[in-house]
């Protein structure tokens, strides 16, 4: 006769029933004595007993049910009532602990409503013990990355994520050396992102580096919370200013339409057939050419090997956009300026904000998958679930 293992130690099995639909397991607990959680006093005298239905992890695609004896016992000390508990199951509870991590880890990576189909339990069900498990998860990942950082230095970055339409963003915070999301905040402005900073970094004196984007209130926040960090621009957020004033010049001129992506491709990932045709509309366009020459200047700058050659190239490029008859380019060369301290330091802390984009791409999956969250602490909640846990255990071992 099939005989079903349960590998549940704490409990005896009387007798199993094979249905078709499902299993029914009849267990109930080998200790025959509970402590009083009242008075401590062990007692083994039973006040009634009852019959509780749990769900536990299902054996061969078949759900398994256990019918448990759940006691009640009297204290003889106190004369209190209470009931037996159990280290699989918790109290008043329906599933077993196993099977509620495992529905757990089955929600990761897709939706509640897919889990609650294909397992036949109530979506309420399934979401109250998600949010449940995540919860104490979170606070675990939490506390072992706070560990992690107070014994080493830490380089931050930040970025912000569209999760509504009308200029609805969440400032994302991510550890760029553990590859892991600190914390996420509503809102972009400077009160909220410092806010966000104070909450999230609990030892700000070993903060050395922190890569942002050239938005002013994380500049600003940022000085405020570490006043001593040293900060980085983003390079791929400068290259991208640059070839966006190019693609002004490229607007202006009729009839490329078409050919955006030769033209604001980089040179070196053009094919031989592109690169032909490319030459061809240079050679046509003087302004063309000339905006894209200043384009592709820039992208030499940043292939730089030294701090000195980057500031000697930058400077020169600078004076060829102010001299060129591109507004557009005029207006980035009067960014590039300003932030000209910041975008030089990469070249001496070579960090950048690309894990942190994937991090945003992966976070824009979740929201879409759900089709967007109404409540922002549980989209918090499972954007540092998912895009935290692998990766800075990856990064320790």
């Amino acid at each position: 006769m099939f005989s079903v293992s349960l590998e549940l130690p704490e409990f005896e099995v009387v007798n199993q029933e094979i249905l078709p639909t499902h299993y029914l397991v009849h267990v109930e607990k080998k200790d025959k004595e509970e402590r009083c959680p009242h008075c401590g006093f062990l007692t083994s005298f039973v006040h009634d007993r009852r019959t509780r239905k749990v769900r536990d992890l299902s054996v061969l695609n078949k759900p398994l049910y256990l019918l448990v004896l759940v006691k009640r016992y009297r204290c003889r000390n106190c004369n209190e009532v209470f009931t037996a508990s159990f280290e699989s199951i918790g109290s008043h509870q329906h599933y077993t602990k196993r099977f509620c991590l495992f529905l757990y880890e089955q929600v990761l990576g897709t939706t509640i409503q897919e889990i609650s189909r294909k397992y036949q339990i109530p979506y309420s069900t399934v979401e109250r013990i998600f949010y449940s498990v995540a919860h104490d998860k979170a606070k675990e990942h939490e506390s072992v990355i706070q560990e992690i950082q107070s014994d080493q230095d830490m380089t931050l970055s930040m970025d912000e994520v569209a999760v509504r339409k009308g200029h609805s963003y969440e400032t994302v915070l991510y550890d760029a050396n553990l590859g892991a999301v600190m914390g996420m905040h509503h809102n972009r402005d400077f009160d909220s992102t410092l806010e966000l900073l104070s909450l999230k970094v609990l030892h700000p004196e070993k903060v050395k580096n922190v890569v942002v984007d050239m938005w002013d209130p994380f500049h600003k926040a940022v000085r405020k919370a570490f006043p001593h960090a040293r900060m980085i621009v983003d390079k791929y957020h400068v290259v991208q200013k640059v070839t966006q004033a190019f693609d002004q010049v490229r607007k202006k001129i009729p009839g490329l339409k078409k050919a955006r992506f030769i033209l604001l491709k980089g040179y070196e990932n053009l094919k031989e057939e592109k690169r032909e045709r490319l030459n061809e509309l240079l050679e046509k366009h003087e302004n063309l050419a000339y905006g894209y020459y200043l384009k592709e200047l820039f992208r030499d700058f940043y292939q730089s090997q030294d701090d000195e050659t980057a500031k000697r190239l930058l400077k020169e490029w600078l004076q060829l956009a102010w001299s060129s008859p591109f507004p557009s380019f005029h207006e980035v060369a009067k960014t590039i300026e300003n932030w000209k301290d910041q975008i030089l330091q990469y070249f001496k802390t070579p960090y950048t904000n690309g894990r942190t984009e994937g991090t945003n791409h992966k976070i824009k999956n979740i929201k879409r998958r759900a089709y967007g969250y109404r409540n922002l602490d549980r989209f918090r909640t499972r954007v540092f679930l998912e895009c935290t846990g692998k990766t800075y255990k990856k990064q320790v071992s």
